[in-house]
């Protein structure tokens, strides 16, 4: 998606920003483990909204929810934590002449993306 927006002329993504409210496929995925319905049980947080036949939760609310059941939930989704950084180094390499020595030290290739 972020190679997408730099397809518009201007426009670039220079990080992630991720909201509370989250699908269910979308919790699992940040918690990295199913929600299957008998999982869901004993107290697991209403959704907060629905649309079109999806439910919208709190993914703060889960997240709590899975701390009490005894399973460690990052605060932040580490998936979202990589791809920030990875997009906030890439705005910070934009327009600079980084030598290909000192990117090759830290074990990151100079590439030149085609925006395909």
């Amino acid at each position: 998606m972020a190679r997408d927006i730099r397809l518009v002329p201007g426009l670039r993504a220079v990080g992630v920003r991720y909201d509370d409210t989250v699908t269910l496929a979308e919790a699992a995925q940040r918690c990295g483990r199913e929600l299957s319905e008998p999982a869901r049980r004993h107290g697991f947080p209403a959704p907060e909204a629905s649309s079109g036949g999806t439910e919208f939760y709190s993914w703060r609310e889960i997240a709590a929810w899975l701390t009490r059941a005894g399973h460690d939930v990052p605060e932040e989704p580490r998936d979202l934590l990589i791809a920030d950084c990875a997009l906030r180094l890439a705005d910070a390499l934009e327009g600079t002449d980084v030598p290909p020595g000192t990117l090759c030290s830290l074990g990151l290739p100079r590439l030149q993306c085609s925006g395909r």
